[in-house]
């Protein structure tokens, strides 16, 4: 099984990792101390088994598999420090859960349980009955993909702010992140999440405003202070703010040819 180990504690995830190392037939693909870097872990990697840790900071246990869509979500085991009346509730879609110190019989029967499930090739009722535990227990499960809010080439983006209607100039935006089924858009004006794929996004934009260069990332040109290597054919990318963002080499060499062009 490949397994990504999700825990915003390094200790946490420091025990899982000594007490999974007497398995062998499990392999760490994947450690993340945030909910928004699971979501691009599970993307990236092949992950079957997700040990996930329901509180975390910013986005929980829950909001990461709100974000994924059905076909997307591994098989969990919770994490938590719930004691087990708390957790009972989630048991009907969760493969097992483990309370937090976590002890060595209770993880080798969870990822027993998960043996047997993909095993029998029930993996994907899984995830669907996650889905719908979600929906039932509170919190909307994976969102839709909704009727496009920006036309190609526009200048600026409708966007909600609470119960107000704001419409932002696309040379406010700095870049747009992949999260979940939506879209985060940064800008000069604050943080905005939009009901929007990213290859959405991208086609939509300016092309001489803005380029790809992660399957998560969008940039706006102009906002570019630095390009650095990094291993594997990869780059870090440097905005005037500051922020530093992974460019994949399957976009490398477009952005360069896009910065050339400046």
């Amino acid at each position: 099984m490949n397994a990504l180990l999700v825990d915003d504690e390094l200790l946490a995830r420091k025990r899982i990792r000594r007490l999974l190392a007497d398995h062998g037939d499990v392999t760490i693909v994947a450690e993340c101390n945030s909910g928004r870097t699971a979501l691009e872990a599970v993307r990236t990697h092949r992950v079957d088994l997700m040990l996930l840790d329901v509180q975390m900071s910013g986005m929980d246990g829950f909001g990461v598999l709100r974000s994924l869509l059905p076909d997307e979500a591994p098989l969990v085991i919770f994490v938590t420090a719930f004691d087990s009346h708390a957790i009972r509730a989630f048991e009907v879609a969760a493969i097992d859960y483990l309370v937090k110190p976590v002890r060595a019989e209770r993880l080798s029967a969870a990822l027993d349980r998960a043996r047997a499930v993909l095993e029998s090739r029930e993996s994907a009722a899984v995830g669907k009955r996650l889905q719908r535990m979600l929906v039932e227990f509170g919190g909307d499960a994976a969102i839709p993909p909704v009727e496009p809010t920006i036309v190609r080439g526009a200048d600026r983006i409708e966007v909600q702010d609470g119960e107000k209607v704001m419409f932002l100039a696309t040379s406010d935006v700095h870049w747009i992140e992949a999260d979940g089924p939506l879209v985060r858009i940064h800008s000069a004006r604050g943080e905005f999440r939009l009901r929007e794929t990213l290859a959405h996004m991208e086609t939509s934009l300016n092309p001489r405003q803005f380029v790809r260069i992660h399957r998560s990332f969008i940039v706006n040109i102009g906002r570019v202070s630095e390009l650095q290597p990094w291993f594997g054919g990869d780059a870090i990318l440097i905005l005037s703010g500051g922020q530093k963002l992974k460019v994949s080499r399957t976009y490398r060499a477009q952005l360069k040819e896009r910065l050339n062009a400046i």
